[in-house]
């Protein structure tokens, strides 16, 4: 990966029950679907839960008299899961409008491969990325992702309805 430095007010956190209504917003305002209850529980009790990784924001002190700096707030996440063949899965991956072009996605997806990799013994990582989503496909595109296949009909509530499934290699690169 490509990485330019992370700005210096962002973290990569573990997702924490705290965070959770965050990251359930984040999800909402980001991605085309809604998803159920059931996959934000999963996420928190599924035995691989720390292949979830989500980036809080620290805004500057304020100046002025103020003694009590900004809580930091949830700006981006990358949730995946592991599937069989040492496949790191991504979920979901979502980044608010206004951080964009900081690298913050990147750096998650470094993180999280990483951190897989290094655990988990993963060796290649695969997405499905819904087919009006240019933006998205560009950006895997970029990462060094290759679309493998079509699914027809994947998104059932999404118009167009298909996903392109990418996937990339893990290579020594990568882990640096």
């Amino acid at each position: 990966f490509d990485l330019k430095p992370l700005p210096a007010n962002v973290e990569l956190v573990q997702l924490t029950d705290e965070l959770m209504p965050s990251f359930k917003r984040l999800l909402s305002l980001t991605l085309p679907i809604a998803y159920p209850e059931k996959f934000f529980i999963e996420t928190m009790t599924e035995p691989h839960h720390s292949v979830t990784l989500v980036a809080v924001w620290h805004p500057t002190p304020p100046q002025g008299d103020s003694l009590q700096p900004e809580k930091p707030h949830l700006v981006g996440a990358i949730r995946c899961r592991l599937l069989p063949g040492r496949n790191l899965y991504i979920s979901t991956i979502g980044l608010l409008a206004p951080y964009r072009s900081h690298g913050i996605a990147t750096h998650l997806l470094h993180a999280i491969v990483n951190k897989a990799a290094q655990e988990h013994g993963v060796r290649c990582i695969t997405a499905h990325v819904w087919e009006a989503n240019e933006d998205g496909l560009e950006w895997y595109q970029k990462r060094g992702f290759e679309t493998i296949g079509k699914e027809e009909g994947y998104y059932r509530k999404l118009k167009p309805s298909t996903a392109f499934l990418v996937k990339k290699w893990i290579g020594v690169g990568d882990l640096l």
